[in-house]
């Protein structure tokens, strides 16, 4: 379902008029992890693969935040993530999200890509903002804005986006509809940052951002520890092994410029489930015996 909110009255045109000149004019910033520190760099590669290296444009590394010629600015999300216009007022809880759902258990996401299945379980307790955020997202609960129909969508949002950028050993990241790296949802979210939940561990499922308190779509999953992303990225879940198997094959791939794969990865979709235990991909969504 496609949702159209219209601002009503010179005060809402005015508002709307500022929220599209920002948006649409302006340097870009780009949503991102830092690049892994050299003693981690290519960590969790496979043996005998080549991380980064001649030929590759971007080699390991990638940038902590940039300037883009391509595409407008993000948004001036306002005080507390408040968008103009932003028909959720900021405001998007874990009922709205997973209104609907049937079975038991906890909530996984399956994203489907070409490839196969990442399975990921989602960390509801302890990111609600995050999960109910990324969800809201996926399912199309949650309105974003819509940059070629210039108003707030209810779609699902990640549906044919790409991961625009691959560090072997390190991450993969998606979730612009833009494919530049440059673009959220239209709004911001706070950070969820826990002391007890570290990049300690490959498959960690985390919000991409440009500064602390900044997430909005983008999301990235890790390929090894990262250590140096402790306190700066909110981790709202965790994928199976078999998940950062498929992930880091994901990254093994030609990359230009920005470490952006050549050949770029393609979500077709995304699932939300209830289970008690890993879903398998190959049966639906049911659990795995």
């Amino acid at each position: 379902m496609t949702m159209q909110v219209r601002s009503e009255g010179t005060a809402g045109n005015l508002r709307a008029v500022r929220f599209l000149a920002v948006w649409s004019v302006g340097v870009a910033c780009t949503f991102t992890p830092p690049p892994p520190l050299p003693g981690e760099e290519g960590a969790g590669a496979a043996p005998g693969r080549a991380v980064g290296g001649a030929g590759e444009a971007g080699g390991g590394g990638g940038p902590v935040s940039g300037e883009h010629a391509e595409g407008p600015a993000a948004p001036a999300e306002g005080e507390g993530g408040k968008a103009p216009g932003d028909p959720a007022g900021g405001r998007f809880g874990l009922d709205e999200a997973f209104s609907d759902l049937s079975g038991e258990g906890d909530p996984w996401v399956l994203i489907h890509v070409d490839r196969g299945t990442l399975v990921c379980a989602l960390f509801d307790e302890a990111a609600p903002v995050a999960v109910a955020n990324f969800v809201g997202l996926a399912r199309g609960l949650r309105p974003h804005f819509d940059l070629e129909k210039e108003t707030w969508v209810r779609a699902p949002f990640y549906d044919g986006t790409i991961f625009h950028r691959v560090i072997p050993g390190f991450m993969i990241q998606g979730g612009d509809r833009t494919g530049t790296g440059t673009k959220g949802a239209g709004y911001t979210i706070p950070d969820e940052i826990r002391p007890d939940l570290r990049f300690d561990r490959p498959g960690r499922l985390a919000m991409a951002g440009r500064g602390p308190n900044t997430g909005s779509s983008q999301f990235f999953i890790t390929l090894a520890p990262a250590s140096h992303l402790d306190g700066h990225h909110t981790i709202f879940g965790q994928c199976t092994e078999a998940s950062v198997a498929l992930a880091d094959d994901m990254a093994m791939v030609p990359r230009g410029p920005d470490d952006r794969p050549k050949d770029p990865e393609k979500i077709r979709s995304i699932e939300v489930v209830l289970a008690k235990a890993a879903p398998n991909p190959s049966s639906g969504g049911q659990e795995a015996p």
